[in-house]
């Protein structure tokens, strides 16, 4: 007697097989290490960028502004022997159907707190929080900061890009994410 299998294994295993056609699920983490580079990304809710920026007592029309944008912490050391450039302005943020997702750079900050009026003080403080816009890094030398996009609507891969040298003109080290997502703040 042959039996037929249920109808919810047949869903389970259509399921299956969608997600592996499809490859890895988008996460809100990523880390990778090179003989150059240690480099780690994570995506932060909106609520974790709401309670950091509110116990540095930024005014709550910034805090909004910042819950909008996706906010990525990044940590980057230097493992090789040779300068690295930190410049994100190089760096690409694609979409998996390769649209580019906008980086929201210090001087769109800047203008955005001078029309919400920000206070100095708050605005120094968010500054700090984010990466350098360009900087070098010595031979095991760390620096960490916050990047910011606008939230693209599907995932995204991160193209990280180090030129390498004194003046950083040497051929770049580059590393690429998997698919990552900006997370939600989970339903209430």
């Amino acid at each position: 007697m042959i039996r037929r299998p249920r109808s919810g294994w047949l869903l389970a295993a259509a399921a299956w097989s969608a997600a592996l056609a499809a490859g890895p699920a988008p996460q809100t983490r990523w880390a990778a290490e090179t003989p150059e580079v240690r480099i780690r990304l994570v995506a932060r809710s909106p609520d974790q960028i709401s309670g950091f920026y509110r116990a540095r007592r930024l005014p709550e029309p910034a805090v909004e502004a910042l819950r909008r944008a996706c906010l990525v912490t990044v940590g980057i050391r230097n493992l090789g022997d040779r300068v690295l450039w930190l410049a994100p302005e190089r760096w690409r943020f694609r979409t998996l159907a390769g649209r580019e997702v906008e980086r929201l750079s210090r001087a769109h900050w800047r203008r955005l707190w001078a029309r919400l009026g920000v206070p100095a003080g708050a605005r120094a403080t968010f500054g700090w929080t984010l990466l350098p816009e360009r900087r070098d890094l010595q031979p095991d030398e760390p620096v960490g900061g916050n990047l910011t996009l606008v939230p693209p609507a599907e995932p995204f891969v991160v193209e990280a890009r180090f030129p390498t040298g004194r003046d950083g003109d040497g051929p770049p080290v580059v590393l690429r994410s998997p698919p990552l997502t900006c997370p939600e703040d989970a339903p209430a």
